[in-house]
């Protein structure tokens, strides 16, 4: 992993906007599915490890769009916790395909080069039936 060089409150910056491009991205693809915005966010050559995605902006958009924001436009994520470290953000979330779906419990991590989000893995589970999304999100302290 490569390491941040400069002060502290360089790195705090960083990784403040870098939380901020993620968080943007989330509002503008997933829920308001203003495609020519998140496209603003993506760098060209933007990799999905997302199965059946790819590489490339377009193949994001056009995918998400095809299997996902057109049978389901209700759908939307909600991020329950965001952190970051150097280049990367992790997003703990929730999947909801429509309102009243149990939905499905999403790590994303990003990784983000040069002001743009240039990667993306997930890894998801989904909430069985008789437990709850926030039972599999909350804190148990």
């Amino acid at each position: 992993m490569r390491s941040d060089a400069g002060s502290g409150e360089a790195r705090e910056t960083s990784t403040k906007a870098n939380k901020e491009l993620v968080l943007e991205f989330i509002r503008a693809f997933y829920n308001d599915k203003d495609f020519d915005r998140a496209e603003e966010l993506l760098t060209e050559d933007f990799a999905n490890h997302h199965p059946g995605v790819g590489v490339g902006r377009d193949r994001t958009i056009s995918t998400f769009r095809e299997q996902a924001a057109e049978p389901f436009p209700a759908f939307s994520l909600t991020v329950r916790r965001i952190v970051a470290e150097g280049d990367y953000v992790w997003t703990h979330s929730l999947v909801r395909v429509m309102p009243e779906a149990a939905g499905a419990v999403v790590v994303d991590i990003w990784r983000v080069r040069d002001g743009l989000l240039a990667e993306k893995w997930d890894v998801a589970q989904g909430v069985p039936e008789g437990s709850s999304a926030d039972e599999m999100m909350s804190d148990h302290r």
